[in-house]
């Protein structure tokens, strides 16, 4: 399925963009694995840069203290999954299930997605319909993407200059 996604934004305390760790299945969290980047798509004309700008600044202030602020342009078609509502995610979950010992939810093989795709997103209506099911996506939080590899056509650091909750980026 090849997409066009619209910029993303990625926040780090990390000075310098990174490489992007390969993901790796963990027994204790269905729903996501160790590794990989996590953005969520760039909203430069809103409060908030991002749907998790916003997330955080309500719930985990402290995540978004001192970071900063990477624009990532994804390349044209690149093969992204993209979970719109729980009947994709339950396809995904068919496709490449994950057998966890301590969990006895339906779970992803997100080491064998990574093989077939450039990445997941979680749209905003995903994350409602996914959050309190099973299988589920509870722990997302927000609209995001979990991207496996470096595919973006350019990475760019940029500021943010607004007050957001109290928050001064």
């Amino acid at each position: 399925m090849m997409s066009k996604i619209k910029p993303q934004l990625f926040c780090t305390r990390k000075k310098e963009f990174g490489k992007i760790l390969s993901v790796k299945n963990v027994d204790w969290n269905p729903a996501k694995p160790i590794g990989g980047l996590w953005t969520s798509t760039y909203t430069p004309n809103s409060e908030y840069p991002s749907a998790w700008v916003r997330w955080c600044s309500y719930e985990q202030p402290e995540w978004i203290k001192d970071v900063n602020f990477f624009l990532l342009i994804p390349k044209e078609n690149i093969n992204v999954f993209i979970i719109n509502s729980l009947d994709d995610l339950k396809y995904l979950c068919e496709k490449f299930p994950y057998n966890r010992t301590l969990i006895p939810y339906a779970s992803l093989d997100w080491e064998e997605i990574a093989k077939h795709y450039d990445g997941v997103m979680l749209t905003e209506k995903g994350e409602k319909e996914t959050r309190y099911t099973n299988p589920s996506l509870y722990g997302w939080d927000c609209e995001s993407t979990l991207w496996f590899r470096n595919i973006f056509k350019e990475i760019k650091k940029i500021k943010w200059r607004k007050k957001c909750n109290n928050i001064i980026f």
